[in-house]
């Protein structure tokens, strides 16, 4: 089938061609159903007959059973193992550890994983993961994030679908660099992995609830009932609702607040000893009056800084007013089933995930800040439908050869609807302004199939390769036209209509080796080839001819070193690594438009590169320590003709460049400069967490108590290296103290989060509507105010 000098995507271009995918997925479930009955007939007779044993040995293998309890098992290969066995760059966050740091959400996983970090933007569509620097923070619907995040076995289309309240959480996993051979899409830099807890053959109910700073009340209840000795159904119910925390003195708002509820209802079916399904079916909204940003850096020589300085608002890292007389909202709602069946043939097992889910999203915000009609309206509406299949099958763990292989399907649409409008401070009456909206609808639909497989060459050595091949299409259909009702569009804007396609194949893998000096001590050297695909900049759209941005491939390089020492009390992890990207899809601000806007390009080149180490011991009775660090070191190597910052020194129109630096006239009205050299932007160098528990036994009660410290160094937000846009070192205090009985029953607790009061950012850019130099906006962090709370937590059965 494969001659030796047939290329390599020609053999799985012929597999491909059974199982490509040209319309959406349909009856998801009906394919996991058909396939299912052919599966079960694979084994013969006689291995149905072998004994129960065998297979419970089996099984037990294949779960990765930790050799104590304080072993941690994850899935970041498709299968169950232990952590400290994984060749991968991997953390992983019990749901105890996220309660005792009081981590409520995915954004705050940062505080215990210093290379995951969080960008935070104007609304939910433009916030993202970065991994080791890594992140594609693009408000397109075109553009996939760099950062993948999968709840529950299932990748999700865009990464604020997952910024919800971690609830009835099992673990989180936080896998580091390219992942696509296994996980696929949008996973070009690392995954995030939500797992929950599944149903147990028990009968339990437990509750939380706190209540903290801002009014923050968090409650949530659970319920597992064994139905049977075969089902078991578990149901999740979670409410917050906060105040907010930056005041609006002309519509007298508190905007940052937050009120959401969600439900999860979960079904796990054990029809036959190797059969299982696992249904889950979930549901949640969140409104909120989010999410603004304040005057930082405002010169009184400025029309921003005058403006300010009439509306009584003092511009200053500290400042949490504004004066905008537009409101700022965001509502989210979000549904979607999954159902999983996976069948223990004895010889390998066949698992079928198949998904669907829908996101909706809308939202406003007054991008002047100010009581003007300058740029007054900023609204969004998106709607995202994702269908997807993954057929898998892998063998059983524990023997010499390992392997995993299967097909995925997809296809991902999205609908997007915008509004600007503004008055753009002329002399016009009130009500009459110009206005600009754009009717977006985005394909994605592809098919992938991939396998690994790992082979001890010798006794403690092993090799494991892997492959991914990729064979994907995205589709755009872009109208922008000016709002009716007013005055006409906003001048500078293109009018009309955009169609376009861009299909894309790709061949990704990786290659590792791994000696195990014994079971508790292993080293490995990794290569990686990652890939992300094609895109659109549906953002900067100047003409009928829409920019494609190239697919976004890493090659990356890791050498790692895994331990547990001292009858497994002491567990030292460390990883080095070195990324190129290729084509990295970037973003950076236009000035030459009013208002400025973001477009999204290819940078040619960028590097990341540095050390991962994690710590934790048990040095004596009760006592825990934790430790993580990480140093990344990420720039850009070639990312030519972006658009200078504002108050950048300006050459004149044909100066040869001699530094990257400069900042040269290009046209009579448009001046670039180069990233060359310039670290990424939110990637501080170095970032490190600790942490220190103690748990003492005091007659029938359990007393317990930690305290965490997380260190973020200094970070520029903005590509082009803007000195006003770079934020200090800071480090952030935490504790948290219990009381409750050893059956764990029950368990009170205080919490305090940045003891010390530092404040800072969770993002800082220059103004995007009457810019200036030296004027700077910031989100100001919610994070970053002492907040002090109490929390009870109540379990009952077993």
């Amino acid at each position: 089938m494969w001659a030796p000098d047939m290329p390599i995507n020609r053999p799985c271009e012929r597999l491909l061609g059974e199982v490509r995918m040209t319309n959406r997925i349909h009856l998801l479930g009906g394919v996991g159903a058909v396939l299912l009955p052919v599966l079960v007939a694979i084994p013969t007779a006689a291995q149905a007959q072998q004994a129960s044993s065998k297979a419970e040995e089996s099984i037990s293998t294949e779960k990765g059973t930790p050799s104590d309890e304080h072993d941690i098992v994850v899935t970041a290969q498709k299968r169950e193992e232990r952590l400290q066995n994984v060749p991968i760059a991997v953390s992983a966050v019990s749901a105890e550890q996220l309660a005792k740091l009081g981590i409520n959400n995915p954004t705050e996983l940062r505080y215990v994983s210093p290379s995951l970090n969080f960008s935070s933007s104007a609304n939910v569509r433009g916030q993202g993961f970065a991994i080791r620097g890594i992140a594609t923070v693009i408000f397109s619907d075109a553009i996939e994030q760099s950062v993948g995040t999968v709840v529950d076995g299932v990748p999700l289309a865009r990464s604020g679908q997952a910024i919800a309240d971690l609830v009835d959480i099992d673990h989180v996993e936080i896998l580091r660099g390219p992942q696509g051979t296994l996980f696929g899409k949008n996973a070009s830099a690392g995954l995030l992995s939500i797992i929950t807890r599944r149903p147990q053959f028990t009968n339990s109910a437990e509750g939380h609830v706190s209540y903290g700073t801002y009014n923050e009340v968090k409650a949530d209840v659970t319920g597992n009932l064994a139905l049977s000795d075969s089902a078991a159904l578990r149901v999740t119910y979670a409410q917050t609702t906060a105040d907010g925390y930056i005041r609006n003195i002309v519509r007298n708002e508190l905007l940052g607040g937050r009120d959401s509820r969600a439900v999860r209802a979960k079904l796990l079916l054990k029809p036959a000893h190797n059969l299982d399904i696992y249904v889950i079916g979930d549901w949640s909204r969140s409104n909120s009056l989010c999410c603004a940003w304040t005057a930082r850096s405002a010169p009184l020589t400025t029309v921003f800084g005058q403006l300010n300085a009439l509306a009584g608002i003092r511009p200053s890292p500290t400042n949490l007013q504004i004066a905008a007389d537009q409101p700022f909202f965001q509502n989210i709602k979000t549904w979607g089933i999954s159902t999983e069946i996976n069948f223990d043939a004895g010889w390998a097992t066949l698992t079928s995930l198949s998904a669907y889910r829908r996101w909706e999203q809308n939202d406003n915000n007054d991008p002047d800040i100010l009581p003007i009609n300058y740029l007054n309206v900023n609204s969004g509406a998106n709607q995202v439908d994702q269908y997807s299949e993954e057929l898998r099958i892998a063998s059983p763990s524990g023997e010499r050869l390992e392997w995993t292989g299967g097909v995925f399907l997809y296809d991902w649409s999205t609908a997007g609807q915008s509004q600007q409008s503004g008055q753009f401070a002329l002399p016009l009456p009130p009500g009459v302004q110009f206005g600009s909206s754009i009717d977006s609808r985005v394909r994605s639909s592809g098919t992938a199939i991939f396998g690994q497989a790992s082979y001890e060459l010798i006794n403690r050595l092993k090799l494991i390769l892997g492959g991914r091949y990729t064979d994907e299409t995205i589709r755009l259909n872009f109208r922008q036209f000016a709002t009716p009702g007013t005055l006409g569009s906003i001048p500078g804007r293109f009018l009309g209509t955009v169609i376009n396609s861009a299909p894309s194949s790709n061949f990704s893998g990786k290659a590792t080796l791994q000696y195990a000096f014994n079971n508790d001590t292993n080293v490995f050297a990794s290569f990686t080839r990652g890939y992300k695909g094609p895109g659109f900049d549906t953002l900067g759209i100047v003409s009928n001819s829409s920019t494609l941005v190239r697919p976004e491939i890493p090659t990356s390089y890791e050498i790692g070193f895994r331990a547990q020492l001292f009858n497994h009390s002491t567990t030292f992890n460390v990883t080095a690594f070195l990324t190129d990207y290729k084509d990295f899809q970037a973003a950076s601000f236009s000035t030459d438009v009013t208002p400025s806007r973001i477009l999204v390009t290819n940078a040619g080149l960028l590097k990341t590169r540095g050390v991962e180490a994690d710590f934790e011991s048990r040095p004596l009775a009760g006592v825990t320590l934790l430790a993580s660090a990480a140093y990344v070191d990420s720039e850009y190597s070639d990312f030519k003709n972006i658009s200078c910052y504002a108050g950048q020194p300006i050459l004149p129109l044909g100066t040869v460049r001699t530094s990257p630096r400069q900042c040269i006239l290009v046209t009579p009205t448009q001046a670039v400069t180069d990233a060359d050299g310039l670290p990424l932007q939110n990637s501080p160098k170095f970032t490190y967490n600790l942490a220190a528990g103690y748990q003492h036994h005091l007659g029938s009660l359990v007393l317990d108590g930690q305290i965490n410290w997380f260190w973020r160094g200094k970070t520029n937000f903005d590509v082009t290296g803007n000195p006003d846009t770079v934020q200090g070192a800071y480090g952030l205090l935490g504790a948290n103290f219990g009381v409750g009985p050893a059956s764990h029953r029950w368990r009170l607790s205080i919490f305090a989060r940045n003891l010390l009061d530092k404040n800072f950012a969770d993002v800082i850019f220059s103004q995007p509507v009457l810019s200036s130099p030296g004027v700077t906006v910031q989100i100001p962090s919610r994070d970053a105010r002492r907040q002090l709370g109490v929390a009870l937590n109540l379990k009952f059965g077993k």
